[in-house]
Order: structure tokens, then sequence, then C-alpha cells
């Protein structure tokens, strides 16, 4: 009978609410070799373009605290021996507690020692899950930074600093009327209305993390309306479609589930020139 040995992929939640995750390192424990091997990219930059906020000297922190400790285990192998029957336990018990933070073990899966070489196998496993951060080359994710970023330039072109400086200087925070909750624009303008800007981005990797981000901003829309007709406001959605194709339909899904509402006008990335000259126009 073939040997086994284990594996489970560490994954970073970014944004637990809409279910985005990174691979970000691999664990390989080899039950009867004694032996753990925690593999991680020593480039991040890919993480960094994709989510400029994250925290990436608590990941590298991780990092070296998990690879200390597998090395720790590879040399006490009677440690092994307490978790034959539940490798699963080892992970959780001696190397990475499971919680509610960004950083945590998936699934552990099992797979056929195909060969006695454990340090070829830790190279197979980093080709197929981590060799990707080793590429050059992806494009900037369009979040909702980006998109807001990308309407001030086109400002920018058009307006002196000062008058662009004072339009984004005070945010707008509306709370609802009867609710604890408070939503902040960025930008505001009139030209007959009150346009209120918002970016929200769906350049996002799975499809039900589009449907779950449309959803949530559906529902703030629509605890708005009320003030929306008292103060005679639009709201202008800045979007940003994702970059895999295959998530189109979902994103054309959220999009026409945000413009059946009422005082929604939606600007997708293409749009932005022709509207930050409308909004020009109305400022000067």
């Amino acid at each position: 009978m073939n040997s086994v040995f284990y594996y489970s992929i560490l994954q970073y939640r970014y944004a637990q609410s809409l279910g985005e995750v990174l691979n970000v390192g691999v664990l390989l424990l080899f039950p009867e070799q004694r032996q753990a091997v925690f593999i991680h990219p020593e480039r991040l930059g890919r993480i960094r373009k994709l989510y400029p906020k994250f925290a990436e000297k608590t990941i590298r922190s991780y990092f070296k605290g998990i690879a200390a400790r597998t090395s720790q285990l590879s040399k006490q192998p009677e440690i092994f021996a307490n978790y034959e029957e539940h490798p699963r336990q080892l992970i959780d018990n001696e190397i990475l507690i499971r919680d509610s933070s960004a950083l945590q073990f998936g699934e552990l899966k099992t797979a056929v020692l195909y060969t006695d070489d454990l340090s070829a196998i830790s190279n197979q496993f980093y080709k197929l899950y981590l060799s990707f951060y080793d590429e050059d080359g992806y494009r900037t994710h369009h979040d909702e930074s980006y998109l807001l970023k990308e309407y001030q330039k086109r400002l920018r072109r058009r307006l002196n600093s000062s008058l662009l400086r004072d339009a984004f200087t005070n945010p707008l925070t509306i709370k609802p009327e009867g609710s604890s909750f408070t939503y902040k624009f960025p930008f505001a303008w009139q030209n007959g209305t009150y346009n209120l800007v918002k970016p929200v981005s769906f350049d996002l990797k799975l499809e039900s993390s589009i449907h779950e981000k449309a959803t949530l901003n559906f529902g703030q829309f629509t605890l708005l309306t009320p003030y929306a007709d008292a103060h005679n406001a639009r709201f202008d959605v800045l979007v940003a479609r994702p970059k895999d194709r295959g998530l189109y339909k979902p994103y054309d899904q959220a999009v026409q589930l945000l413009t059946d509402l009422p005082h929604v006008k939606i600007v997708e990335e293409e749009q932005l020139d022709s509207y930050s000259e409308k909004t020009v126009e109305a400022l000067r």
C-alpha cells in the first residue's frame, strides 16, 4: 500500500464578508517521515497590487512563525505520533489556531507519496499553488481607491488645484432617519440634482463576491431613498468590471440590480471621461 502525505493551503482572507481569498502558502505533512514543510512566496507584490492596504508586515511575521514551528516539529518526531489519527489537529494545536483572523489554513487534503524526494514534492506544490507570485506584468486591481483616483485625475486636468482640493476636503456623511447606519460619499456636485459620488468595484475573483457586494449596495441605496427624495439627490456609482471575462454575466446582473433602483446612475470606467466633463462644467 502506498504511503500518503497531507497538505493544506494557507489562505489570506482580505474581505471575509465578500469571500475574497488568496492562496499565500502551503503546509505539507509527511507522517511516516515525521516531517513538516511550509512553503510561501518571498514576493508579495501581487497582493500589494490587489489590496494596497493589506498588512504585509503581519503576513510576513506569520510566515516566519509558521516556518519556525514546522522546522521545530520536524525535530520532534514524537509530536507526530500524538496526531496519527487526527492530522488536522496537528495544524490547529501545534501550528496555527483556527479563529477569525485573516490567515487560516484551508481543508486538509490527502495525496499519495509518489516519490521519496520530499523537496521535489515541495517544489511541485510551490509551482502549482504559488508560482504566480513570481510572475511580472499582472494588471492593477481596479478597486474603489483606483476608481476614485481615476475620477480625480480627470478632474485635475480641467480644474485648478484649489477648487479640486476644496471639493474633496469634506466628504458627505449621511445617516438615514431611524437608522444607526452612516454612509460616506467622497464627493458631491450639483447640476439640477444633488449628485453624490460613490465608487463600487466589482473587480473581484468570485461570482459569489459580486452578488454579495451588489446586494449589500442595493440595501444601502434602498435605505437612502428617503434622503434622495427629500434632497433631490442622485447616487452616481462609479463601477469597475472584473478582469475575468467569465464573470461578465454576474457583473451585468449586479449593475442591472443597482440600475433598477430609483436615484441611482451607473458610471462605468469607460464613461469616466464624459462623466468628469459634466462634473467640471457644473463646478466652474
